[in-house]
């Protein structure tokens, strides 16, 4: 049976305003169906795709496709007017499924399905159109024609090895979204008090506690992170110099997926990567930028304090921390294995590196809300991106963990 829909207790609002974003930089998988209703369309005798690998193969013993891309990242039927080709000639439904979903993104519950919005997506990032309410018979018709209903799925651990109900799993992540929520605070202080929930979590075992017993140890964490965290602000410390290192890494992981980057496929191109990560790696003179249109900079520059923003212009960040948390999105999809703590970890981490890049995009002037929208956008093109959610990754966010310098990068970052 398939699950109802429902918007997020938070205003999300879109419409689509043709900005042509979401055909850069992102993987287009197709369903059998999408294969094979493209393939009708008789592309191959187009003389515009003549001699054109309209498909990519993707695995060895099982045949799935992806759709091809031009060099600079385009999909293929991107037109000069950032217009979908197909959606020009054949009508909307003609598309893969994916685009005709995109940007809003179902998360399967226990007994109904979030629809929320992708932020990689300009007019999304800015909320601009109607609220998301508007648009779920839309596409709760659009999902339940292509069979891409939402079914229920089972809870992810709460932390490693302790898979418990979706109620005592909703103990947790009620208590997160509500600190997360929470405006007395700026959004650096939310995500300390998180971390320091989910540590405090991280150190028990819960396997032991009944639900009730659960729900009381949340319930005494919850209201005692803010004085927990105090301490992070009082004399902010600079990161050692391995996690330093480790956050280099992440941080290097995350640039090639900024809307401005251009990828190439080439010798040379793998060489400057490997040149660029020997440098962060050293952490030392100037910043690779990997041809995005960047000031210079150098690695040392980046420390320098960001100084105050308007409440306005950190909208962009402030608003996908909420929605990604409340929707569950960062938990639930995007890191098949993960517990709800090293999700958390790993998305308080994004938070860091989107303080860096936004230095980096920066240089000597002030950021202003379009920069801050930019590195939103950056940070949910990360949410699946194999680098990002692998074994590499889950390890560098545990030692960083281990060491208690999540938090510490976090409040050093956002002078």
């Amino acid at each position: 049976m398939s699950l109802p829909l429902r918007p997020l207790p938070i205003l999300e609002q879109y419409d689509c305003h043709g900005c042509g974003d979401c055909c850069y930089g992102t993987i287009i998988h197709l369903t059998t169906e999408d294969y094979d209703r493209i393939r009708k369309q008789r592309w191959d005798q187009h003389p515009d795709y003549r001699g054109v690998k309209i498909f990519v193969r993707q695995g060895l013993l099982r045949r799935r496709y992806q759709l091809g891309k031009r060099d600079d990242g385009s999909c293929l039927f991107l037109t000069p007017e950032r217009r979908c080709r197909i959606h020009q000639e054949f009508g909307a439904e003609a598309k893969p499924l994916i685009c005709q979903m995109a940007p809003l993104q179902l998360v399967p519950l226990d007994q109904f399905a979030y629809l929320t919005v992708r932020r990689y997506c300009r007019s999304a990032v800015k909320d601009h159109g109607r609220p998301l309410a508007e648009h779920c018979d839309a596409h709760r018709e659009l999902a339940e024609r292509h069979g891409a209903a939402p079914r229920p799925t089972q809870p992810p651990p709460i932390i490693r090895g302790c898979r418990r109900s979706w109620k005592e799993t909703f103990t947790v992540t009620d208590a997160l979204g509500r600190l997360m929520l929470d405006q007395r605070y700026p959004l650096v202080r939310r995500l300390a008090h998180g971390l320091e929930f989910c540590g405090l979590l991280g150190s028990c075992r819960l396997q032991r506690l009944d639900g009730p017993r659960l729900a009381e140890l949340v319930a005494m964490f919850e209201k005692g992170v803010a004085r927990e965290a105090r301490d992070l602000f009082a004399v902010r410390q600079a990161p050692g110099r391995q996690s330093m290192r480790l956050f280099r890494q992440t941080v290097m992981e995350h640039l090639r997926l900024h809307p401005k980057f251009v990828p190439e496929r080439s010798w040379q191109e793998r060489w400057r990567m490997i040149t660029a990560a020997i440098r962060f790696a050293r952490g030392k003179g100037p910043v690779p930028v990997f041809r995005i249109p960047f000031p210079p900079s150098t690695f040392e520059e980046l420390d320098r304090p960001l100084g105050h923003l308007d409440e306005g212009v950190w909208r962009p960040i402030n608003a996908y921390f909420q929605t990604i948390t409340v929707s569950l999105r960062f938990a639930v999809l995007g890191r098949p294995g993960w517990s709800i703590v090293e999700s958390f970890q790993a998305l308080a981490l994004s938070y860091t590196v989107a303080l860096w890049v936004l230095r980096l995009a920066c240089g000597q002037r002030t950021p202003a809300a379009e920069d801050v929208a930019e590195a939103a956008m950056l940070l949910d093109r990360s949410q699946g991106y194999a680098p990002l959610v692998g074994r590499r990754h889950r390890f560098r966010v545990g030692v960083l963990n281990h060491r208690r310098e999540l938090a510490r990068l976090a409040v050093w970052y956002a002078q």
